[in-house]
């Protein structure tokens, strides 16, 4: 009752200002507003930190519905999103943003190809994992400045890439190709990326790739590969969620139970909690055909790695002996809410924080995200980025030296400092 007087005042001092002259110009202004009324009053009603809503200025119903939105966010809200009537789309690029790696232009910024998605516009423009990319249209990049790489027009894109001096002993920059982009567009892609088992001396070795947890067909896409590795006997599963960027609690949950115990089969997976602590929904684990519960799990996390990718990470290992399940790369990106899509009658929808999330010990995800059991950064052989799935890509490389050698290669450090961009979904019902 005082949410729903609160926002009957704020309707009447708001329009009041449409009253001149003894005209009543109220319903006047609630049309001109009512895409950011609509929002109000849903955010209101559902919104995880709700409490926090300010109060919008008499000016602010005025503005643009996406910035609206995002006025109305608790300042620690990392997950919650917009997404317009017309969607921009995106180029399906996941990038690394970052000042000269090699030092040799200090000034300049560089923009490296981590992940792209098949028959993206970046594909189509012959975009790969590994490429640099330091302008777009002309425009040098900078590190606050790299929204033209997620989303636009057709653009001219600048690439270039890393050479080694032998006579001086030195790297340095080449200029390379400009590409030409297809303008930004929606893209379906693949939860499962690749799959593939190495024979590597004496042992199998399992490696599966997920771009998220999403899909209808995902329980039954990787149940199969699952399978397949347990029919082909391997030593150890390597699960790579570097890029993955969340999707369906569910699917993880049914995935979640090809790792663990069969007796956990029918008990907590995690649970979605309010912001008084009160379980909303508790998801379980849920038996399958492929049990890999006795095969030690490498699983590879990032900056990349995005709710219900953090979400399995932690409540699998968690689910598991001490040890049994080894996480190796970087801290994940402490996406620790659930968004839930409210479609508007006006074509946006909202995709506001709903519920915290918690493992079935009750534990609550955090936002600082989960810290890897060994560090190791991706892109500390910078010079030369393998594609995904290639033995000589770094991660991979160094975890089958270890599940070989029971020890990691010795390495250096790479000083570079990185900033991941990636869109998606946190977390899915």
């Amino acid at each position: 009752m005082i949410r729903i007087l609160r926002t009957v005042l704020l309707f009447t001092i708001s329009a009041s200002l449409f009253s001149s002259c003894g005209e009543d110009r109220t319903y006047e202004y609630l049309e001109m507003t009512q895409e950011n009324q609509w929002t109000f009053s849903k955010m209101n009603e559902v919104y995880l930190w709700k409490e926090a809503i300010k109060e919008p200025t008499r000016t602010t119903f005025f503005s643009n519905t996406s910035k609206f939105f995002s006025s109305l966010l608790y300042k620690d809200d990392k997950v919650s999103f917009f997404v317009d009537s017309v969607s921009a789309g995106t180029y399906g690029i996941t990038f690394a943003v970052m000042r000269d790696p090699i030092n040799e232009r200090p000034s300049k910024t560089y923009a490296l190809a981590l992940d792209v998605a098949p028959g993206s516009p970046a594909d189509i423009a012959g975009v790969e994992r590994g490429t640099w990319i330091d302008a777009v249209n002309g425009t040098a990049l900078t590190t606050a400045k790299y929204s033209m790489l997620q989303s636009g027009p057709a653009a001219k894109v600048s690439t270039a890439y890393i050479d080694y001096d032998d006579e001086n002993a030195k790297y340095f920059w080449v200029a390379s190709d400009t590409l030409d982009m297809p303008a930004s567009t929606d893209i379906e892609a693949n939860a499962v990326y690749l799959d593939s088992i190495y024979a590597q001396r004496s042992k199998n070795i399992g490696y599966l790739v997920l771009n998220s947890f999403d899909g209808d067909d995902f329980v039954q896409q990787t149940q199969d590969i699952l399978m397949d590795f347990d029919a082909a006997d391997v030593d150890a599963v390597i699960l790579d969620l570097r890029y993955c960027h969340g999707g369906s609690i569910a699917n993880a949950a049914s995935m979640a139970g090809c790792f663990v115990s069969e007796e956990l089969c029918g008990t907590p997976f995690c649970h979605l909690v309010d912001n008084y602590g009160v379980v909303d929904t508790t998801y379980c684990y849920m038996p399958q055909h492929a049990n890999l519960d006795d095969k030690k799990l490498y699983i590879i996390i990032g900056a990349g790695t995005y709710g219900t990718a953090e979400l399995f990470t932690a409540s699998v290992n968690a689910a598991r002996p001490m040890y049994d399940v080894l996480t190796v790369g970087a801290v994940t990106a402490g996406a620790n809410v659930m968004t839930s899509e409210y479609a508007s009658p006006y074509g946006f929808t909202i995709n506001p924080a709903t519920s915290f999330i918690a493992t079935a010990d009750s534990t609550l995800l955090q936002p600082a995200g989960i810290k890897p059991d060994y560090p190791i950064n991706e892109l500390e052989q910078i010079e030369r980025i393998y594609p995904l799935g290639n033995g000589q890509e770094f991660l991979l490389y160094n975890i089958m030296y270890f599940i070989e050698n029971d020890r990691f290669p010795v390495s250096g450090n790479s000083s570079a400092s990185i900033l991941i961009r990636k869109q998606g979904k946190a977390f899915k019902r």
